[in-house]
């Protein structure tokens, strides 16, 4: 119970001997996959009333379907080094939507470390996919010859070792939520949240392996699908 609501049953769905945590809440069509990319926690997220509020929203209008990628979360750990490529959340959605029954899904990337998770699952799964909405995400990270407006790899280094630094403790809140930052009870919940998800040295590993991805060229082959079903190209 969180706030004397009942919370979903979180199950597992199997990647062979890996076990992924997740949870499908609500009741379709449509079906929604909701993902913030590598780090989540399926159970401790409802303990904050916002989060809580902002997933039975979704819930309200679709069968809601979330989970935690192997090696974070409620989900199986894996080995640092290495870790799976990042395309392998392909492979992990597709497990959890066979294991929750969803033959096909809209997908709701939130963040840019979603993004491109969300347009590799779209481009090389379109028969699975029934529209992708991406939310602050972006196709690429560093800076390079053809694509100016990147990070430079320095700067990105520096951002890495903050995260890693700060990672788990109250002091992130002022990092990533500094709106929130004066609100002791988030700040406590947050840690706490972040400490589940990962340790520092994993999501340092994660961000550095993201950090490098570059899917400009999945692009024309993503579609996105606003809610009166017109389909367009993202050029």
């Amino acid at each position: 119970m969180a706030g004397g609501v009942e919370l979903p049953e979180t199950r597992y769905a199997r990647l062979g001997l890996e076990r992924l945590a997740y949870q499908v809440i609500g009741h379709g069509p449509p079906d929604l996959v909701f993902t913030m990319g590598s780090f989540s926690h399926v159970d401790l997220v409802w303990d904050d009333p916002q989060v809580a509020l902002f997933l039975r929203r979704l819930a309200s209008f679709s069968r809601l379907v979330r989970f935690d990628r192997r090696d974070t979360g409620a989900s199986d750990p894996l080995p640092v080094n290495p870790l799976p490529a990042w395309e392998a959340y392909t492979e992990e959605l597709e497990a959890v939507m066979d294991a929750a029954g969803s033959q096909q899904a809209a997908l709701l990337a939130t963040g840019p470390e979603a993004g491109p998770m969300a347009l590799y699952f779209a481009a090389s799964r379109p028969a699975r996919t029934t529209a992708l909405i991406l939310v602050d995400g972006t196709a690429k990270y560093l800076t390079a010859d053809d694509y100016p407006i990147g990070f430079p790899p320095g700067a990105v280094e520096a951002m890495i070792a903050q995260v890693e630094q700060l990672w788990g403790t109250e002091e992130y809140t002022k990092v990533y939520a500094p709106s929130h930052a004066d609100d002791e009870r988030f700040r406590r919940w947050s840690a706490r949240v972040q400490r589940a998800i990962a340790s520092p040295q994993v999501v340092g590993v994660h961000l550095r392996a993201l950090f490098e991805v570059d899917v400009r060229d999945l692009l024309a082959l993503s579609c996105l699908v606003t809610v009166d079903a017109l389909h367009f190209c993202v050029s």
